[in-house]
């Protein structure tokens, strides 16, 4: 069974993804704090990582307040040799996200798309269906 990762602070958006996750047939375990990633990481051994960009950085903050956004969370993701394919969940807009991808992919991450938020659950269920066909 594929496992799958969802790094997402906002537990509707994990509830919704897990849900349709284990439809589709993965192992799912989820984290919505920063500070989880690096320990549940090594302990789940992901296939696949669903990473939200924002990770609890609200409109209103600037991202020193929190100390983390999505590129510190790939960060520790490639300092801990992560080999799982990643996919970003965001509700920033496409440049934001290419950019995201390029940088994790120059960490030496395998970063192979985005999906912008909103998402359609259609969308999500094809995407880890075609997934899970990957091995």
């Amino acid at each position: 069974m594929r496992k799958l990762l969802i790094i997402d602070d906002n537990e509707e958006i994990t509830d919704i993804l897990e849900e349709v996750a284990r439809v589709a047939g993965y192992e799912v375990t989820c984290i919505h704090e920063f500070e989880d990633i690096g320990g549940t990481f090594q302990e789940f051994d992901p296939d696949l990582i669903f990473l939200d960009l924002d990770l609890g950085v609200d409109s209103d903050m600037d991202m020193s307040e929190k100390g983390y956004d999505g590129l510190a969370a790939l960060q520790l993701l490639s300092e801990r040799g992560c080999t799982a394919k990643i996919v970003l969940v965001s509700g920033m807009g496409q440049d934001k996200r290419q950019q995201t991808r390029d940088i994790g992919r120059e960490m030496k991450l395998d970063v192979i798309g985005s999906i912008p938020k909103p998402f359609s659950i259609d969308s999500i269920d094809k995407l880890l269906l075609q997934l899970r066909g990957d091995t």
